[in-house]
C-alpha cells in the first residue's frame, strides 16, 4: 500500500460497504484504518452487524472522498484475525477504541484485514490509477 493511500485513509472517513444478511448492501462509516506488517486492518465489534455481514459474505469495499477532487475505493475480502500484536497497535493508535473496548483482550473487540485489496484512485480531474496488491 503506498503513502499516499495510507495517508489519505488517515486523513478522510473511509465508508465500508457490505452485503447485509437480507442481501441487501450495507454502508457504514469507517474511521481506523492501521497499516501494520503490510496489511490494511480496520475494527470493529463482535455484536455488530457488519461483523455478521462479513461472516456471511467477505467481500467489500472501502470508499473515502477527500471533500474535493479525489476518492479512493479499495475492494478486498476482509479476513478476521485473533492477533493480538495487531489489537494492541490499534488501542495504541486509537484512543477511542481504548475508551469502547478497554482491553485487547475483550472478547468483543474484533479486527480484520483487507486481504489481496484492489485500490483505485479516482478524480474529477481525470486520474485513474488502479494498484492490486497480493497480501496472503
Amino acid at each position: 500500500m503506498t503513502q499516499e493511500i495510507l495517508d489519505f485513509l488517515d486523513n478522510n472517513v473511509g465508508f465500508l460497504a457490505t452485503k447485509g444478511t437480507c442481501g441487501n448492501p450495507r454502508v457504514r462509516p469507517l474511521q481506523s484504518p492501521l497499516f501494520y506488517e503490510g496489511r490494511l486492518y480496520s475494527c470493529t465489534s463482535k455484536k455488530k452487524g457488519i461483523y455478521k455481514h462479513i461472516q456471511n459474505f467477505a467481500n467489500v469495499e472501502l470508499s473515502a472522498f477527500d471533500s474535493k477532487d479525489t476518492w479512493i475505493r479499495i475492494r478486498a475480502r476482509a479476513v478476521f484475525v485473533e492477533d493480538m500484536e495487531v489489537k494492541k497497535a490499534m488501542f495504541k493508535k486509537y484512543p477511542i477504541v481504548q475508551e469502547i473496548y478497554k482491553s485487547p483482550e475483550n472478547p468483543d473487540f474484533a479486527v480484520f484485514y483487507f486481504k489481496n485489496p484492489s485500490v483505485k484512485i479516482q478524480s474529477f480531474s481525470g486520474r485513474e490509477e488502479v494498484i492490486k496488491e497480493e497480501n496472503e
